[in-house]
């Protein structure tokens, strides 16, 4: 299980343009260009009896597909997520799956159902212990920075996380900790 801790920040066009030319240069890596697609499911109809019934708040199937090098896998994944001062920490277990369609049968006959779908258009880069993903999901635009090392307190990934967004040029307080499913229905609870 790998901790995560990261920081969203919804961007205008001209933030994005201004990043992707600046994550095209060193000292970060020569970005990748993801497509993902997750696709969320739930026993439950609302997020009151998800929460109620102590479901994780995420099980999904994601498929990434990575245009650079043209490889494409399905992942599964069961994630419990905290919010802690605007900063997301996450609790994660994935697994590589062969057929997704398999899990989906499996979902079906377990009466779990899709209930949300996400597409990200991301191009994915690194500086230092930094993880920065510029992108689009279901066309809102967002850079999302994470730091996934387990040896440091979570207070100082917090603030290398902050000193790292306002050396981007960024604002932190900008950060939106609503979950993606929040951000796309527009605060809407399912």
């Amino acid at each position: 299980m790998a901790r995560e801790i990261e920081i969203k920040i919804p961007l205008t066009q001209s933030e994005y343009d201004s990043l992707f030319a600046k994550i095209n240069e060193p000292p970060f890596t020569t970005p990748e260009h993801l497509l993902k697609s997750d696709i969320y499911f739930s026993r439950y109809d609302t997020r009151e009896e998800r929460k109620a019934k102590n479901e994780p708040q995420v099980i999904r199937i994601r498929t990434d597909e990575n245009l650079n090098e043209g490889t494409k896998k399905s992942y599964f994944c069961i994630k419990r997520k905290s919010i802690e001062n605007g900063i997301e920490f996450n609790s994660e277990n994935e697994t590589f799956i062969e057929d997704e369609n398999v899990l989906k049968l499996l979902f079906e006959v377990s009466d779990y159902h899709q209930f949300f779908q996400k597409n990200k258009d991301a191009f994915s880069t690194y500086y230092n212990d930094m993880h920065l993903e510029l992108e689009k999901v279901n066309g809102l635009t967002y850079v999302e920075i994470e730091v996934t090392t387990d040896n440091l307190p979570a207070d100082n990934v917090r603030q290398n996380l902050e000193a790292f967004v306002k050396e981007l040029g960024l604002d932190p307080s900008k950060r939106d900790s609503r979950s993606w499913m929040e951000i796309i229905l527009d605060g809407k609870i399912l």
